[in-house]
């Protein structure tokens, strides 16, 4: 009998990816050993060591390295992160920000340029509302984890590190901010910080409802050496990714001992189908070309890949079936 192919993969701590953490979900003809690091931590150590076979990655660096023709991965259509951002706009009251439109000229913070987060923020207020990046003093706590070249005539700073960007949002140093988790000041319910769009829920099922872009934060990937020898790896490990999500989602629908500390479960799922239909997280390339391509016509906007792309470039082409 033929042993296994030793791997090892590195997700975010998930519920669609746990099955594969816990050996119970695994991929035909591989020994995987599953890894949980937060994301920050997990593209670092992988754009920069190329330390796991398999991984999440950033969806912002995925195109990038895409783009220059150089990447070290192979991408599949299995997304464990994605998220719509309407609710990541925070301004500071004194700013004299009523509406999306009033960010121009104005101090914008952000972690980083070129993070999924923020390419989805600006790409969308640049569509939707008229954001003129161009106008913007935009104040970056650090560099990109990927050579980016920026738009020209972007006008970008690095912040000193002395201060977090919730302090300079409170204090006004910053009028407004772009950030995935919700600064300290926001918790604490600072008179000084708000949403941009305090009712967010709503506004991004109409986003959705009109657009049909469903954001997509992260993608797996597989290193390229590891495909170039073992081309079957690919189509094993994306397998046993939708079998995770499917079985998960099947757990969510289970109104005898829920699956998650939601105590309005079935009602939340309800919902969801009544919204999304079936796909509630969907995966493979037909239900998310509209979202993909969004994104990619983002990116490019915003200088994080140097030319446009095609989906299907973006994803092995043993994944791309469904």
């Amino acid at each position: 009998m033929a042993s296994k192919l030793r791997l090892t993969a590195a997700f975010g701590d998930y519920d669609r990816t746990g099955l594969l953490t816990k050996g119970q979900v695994v991929p035909e003809g591989i020994d995987l050993q599953v890894i949980n690091l937060e994301p920050v931590e997990l593209f670092y150590r992988q754009c920069n060591f190329l330390e796991f076979e398999i991984s999440e990655m950033s969806m912002g660096a995925h195109c990038h390295l895409i783009s220059s023709k150089e990447s070290p991965f192979v991408g599949m259509p299995a997304f464990p992160s994605r998220a719509f951002r309407h609710s990541n706009i925070y301004y500071n009251v004194n700013s004299d920000i009523k509406s999306p439109k009033d960010l121009n000229g104005k101090r914008i913070a952000l972690l980083e340029w070129g993070m999924t987060a923020p390419l989805w923020v600006i790409g969308m207020l640049t569509e939707e509302y008229g954001l003129k990046i161009n106008s913007v003093e935009w104040m970056v706590l650090k560099p990109s984890r990927v050579p980016i070249r920026f738009p020209e005539n972007l006008n970008i700073k690095y912040i000193e590190k002395k201060k977090t960007l919730s302090d300079l949002l409170e204090s006004g140093e910053i009028d407004a901010a772009f950030l995935h988790e919700v600064p300290e000041c926001f918790l604490r319910r600072s008179k000084e910080v708000r949403r941009l769009f305090p009712e967010y829920k709503s506004s991004e099922i109409e986003y959705f409802n009109r657009t049909g872009v469903y954001p997509i934060m992260h993608c797996v990937v597989l290193r390229k050496d590891i495909y170039q020898k073992y081309p079957w790896v690919l189509k094993s490990v994306y397998k046993a990714l939708l079998e995770a999500r499917k079985k998960t989602l099947k757990a969510l629908w289970n109104n005898g001992a829920y699956a998650t500390m939601i105590p309005f479960l079935p009602s939340v799922m309800e919902e969801m189908h009544k919204i999304f239909g079936q796909e509630i997280w969907p995966y493979g390339l037909s239900s998310n070309k509209i979202t993909l391509e969004k994104m990619i016509f983002y990116a490019q906007q915003q200088g994080i890949i140097s030319r446009s792309l095609e989906v299907q470039e973006l994803f092995g082409e043993s994944v791309i079936d469904d």
